[in-house]
């Protein structure tokens, strides 16, 4: 019983832990797991049903403590690539519309 205990106490540090940086392998050894299968692990963790969960709960709990909604991100993303494009900052300009490509879907595998 205790090792099943343990693996909770771990998936629930992982989810805090990723929680911080969004960085899968960073986050497992963080929480106490091998630094050799880490991303393997992460990767694994990540498609669980209560991990994701568990996610969006912190998620949802630092947007409404944070008063940000998905719109006032966006305005901001674009506020900072016009200032980037005032300062002729090409490489600034591109994170933005990156992160804005991210928030927006454009990444994601198609079927």
């Amino acid at each position: 019983m205790a090792p099943s205990l343990n693996i909770r106490n771990k998936q629930s540090r992982f989810v805090h832990e990723y929680a911080v940086d969004c960085n899968g392998a960073a986050a497992a050894v963080r929480a106490g797991y091998s630094p050799r299968s880490a991303k393997v692990t992460a990767s694994r963790l990540l498609t669980k049903a209560n991990v994701q969960r568990a996610l969006r709960q912190i998620q949802q709990a630092d947007a409404e403590r944070l008063a940000l909604s998905r719109e006032a991100v966006i305005d901001q993303l674009q506020d900072a690539i016009d200032f980037a494009r005032v300062k002729q900052d090409p490489m600034a300009m591109i994170l933005g519309l990156r992160e804005l490509g991210r928030m927006m879907g454009y990444y994601e595998a198609k079927d």
